[in-house]
């Protein structure tokens, strides 16, 4: 089976002028924004570099973000090194991160040699405050980095003059479809195509349906068969449905979709078990207020602050395992209140759960 890292050596001699850009290629750009640029000239400088000249800076660092380190390593030196990515030029890279505002945005510019540009937004990283922000999109709207997002699309398609292309795997994947939605209609016209890929969707309560309906014509929206996070919210009423190596939740992990040629194979469609989820997290949202939303979001991490570690990394696990009864018990420090609204949310969702799987264990 081919994945990312094969589809750069099969491909990656093929410059973009000879075959044109595919969906694989939006995933390779996408997760690439997870690479911590501003350990290289992008960070000192306003201008802008080749893939091929910055990939040689990182060597020795930690290079990516995410949970994916090691195949983001891979990926870049892969990329760096063939003629299809080599030569990209970067340009615009921010990164953001505000404990106050709750906030973790990052995003860089490719310029392709079409005359376009791929905006790629990154994805969660292992920060406690990138998840919650995830968490908060069921009920702020916009989240901080959406918001971001938005005002960079404005600022590359000012500073652009050609068509843009917008990207992003899981979080990323969300931003870019709320950017390329809530954009001015002048912008919004030059967008050729938004990817997502296993991005979590939009809001009902922001209007989802509306700022589809900005994009569908445009959006090329990926998950795996088991997908959890792109079922999360209102996602779109088409997606594609591709096949992943590995089971469950870790089928999130872009490295383990498989690909053929310049596309993802598809799978028939998905697992009965993420149907499930689908349906029994949707109708519990549907159902539980923005106040009960923000309520249970603030006391979950709490109970995750009190591991007294920076992010989600393996520091947390480590504590959480070490010491799992300190960490749990801190939610005696919320108000007697708060925890009783907390188990009510709970409850109820465990409730629909155990409901709706009676609904569908078959009749005797």
């Amino acid at each position: 089976m081919s994945n990312l890292l094969d589809y750069i050596r099969w491909r990656g001699d093929l410059p973009l002028e000879t075959v044109a850009f595919c969906e694989v290629d939006g995933l390779v750009l996408s997760e690439l924004s997870m690479i911590f640029w501003e350990k290289t000239a992008l960070g000192r400088t306003e201008e802008p570099a080749v893939l091929s000249s910055l990939a040689p800076e990182l060597r020795g660092e930690k290079v990516s973000a995410g949970f994916t380190a090691e195949e983001d390593e891979k990926l870049l030196n892969a990329a760096a090194a063939s003629r299809r990515f080599g030569g990209l030029t970067l340009s615009d890279y921010v990164s953001e991160s505000d404990q106050h505002l709750e906030m973790q945005f990052a995003a860089v510019t490719f310029s392709l040699p079409d005359d376009t540009v791929f905006v790629s937004y990154r994805g969660t990283d292992s920060t406690i405050v990138g998840w919650k922000e995830d968490f908060k999109m069921a009920y702020s709207r916009p989240v901080p980095a959406q918001a971001s997002a938005a005002r960079y699309l404005r600022r590359i398609a000012a500073a652009h003059g050609g068509a843009l292309r917008v990207g992003g795997h899981s979080k990323g994947g969300n931003l870019a479809m709320y950017a390329a939605a809530t954009v001015e209609e002048e912008t919004r016209r030059r967008i050729i195509a938004v990817y997502n890929n296993d991005g979590p969707g939009l809001s009902e309560r922001a209007g989802a349906a509306a700022l589809y309906d900005n994009i569908e014509d445009r959006l090329f929206s990926f998950v795996p068969q088991s997908s959890v996070v792109g079922l999360l919210l209102a996602h779109p009423d088409r997606f594609e449905v591709v096949k992943s190596d590995a089971g469950g939740v870790w089928q999130h992990n872009p490295y383990t979709w498989q690909v053929e040629g310049g596309r993802f194979l598809r799978a028939p469609g998905l697992t009965r078990e993420s149907v499930y989820f689908e349906s029994v997290f949707g109708s519990w949202l549907a159902d539980v207020s923005e106040e009960e939303l923000s309520v249970l979001v603030d006391t979950i991490f709490a109970v995750v602050s009190a591991a007294d570690v920076p992010g989600f990394g393996r520091e947390f696990w480590r504590s959480l395992a070490k010491n799992p009864g300190q960490v749990m018990n801190s939610i005696r420090s919320v108000d007697s209140e708060t925890r009783k609204q907390v188990a009510k949310t709970l409850s109820d969702l465990a409730s629909k759960a155990l409901r709706r799987g009676e609904k569908e264990k078959p009749k005797s």
